[in-house]
């Protein structure tokens, strides 16, 4: 799997925008994944070193409507936590 590969996207709610002031920022990550990949990504793709990574598997959940009942994707989210001087610019000129 190719490093770039492994982050999908980054998380924007407003529980990652609180946890980005505490240096601690979330994405959206491959299925396959582990703590290893996603610090090696990070550091590829930003140029920082996290100190830290933490991964959630998120089920997939019902859904029902009026044809009938389906599910919503599996997904996974990283937790990654930087040293204090440490920054990474998601949305260039915002």
């Amino acid at each position: 799997m190719d490093l770039y590969d492994v982050i999908k996207k980054p998380i924007v709610t407003e529980k990652a925008e609180a946890l980005r002031r505490n240096n601690c920022y979330v994405f959206e990550v491959q299925l396959d994944a582990n703590k290893v990949q996603v610090a090696r990504a990070i550091k590829q793709i930003f140029g920082v070193t996290p100190e830290k990574v933490n991964i959630v598997n998120r089920r997939a959940k019902e859904k029902r409507n009026r044809r009938g009942a389906g599910y919503t994707g599996r997904k996974k989210k990283a937790y990654v936590y930087l040293k204090k001087n440490d920054k990474i610019t998601l949305f260039e000129g915002v």
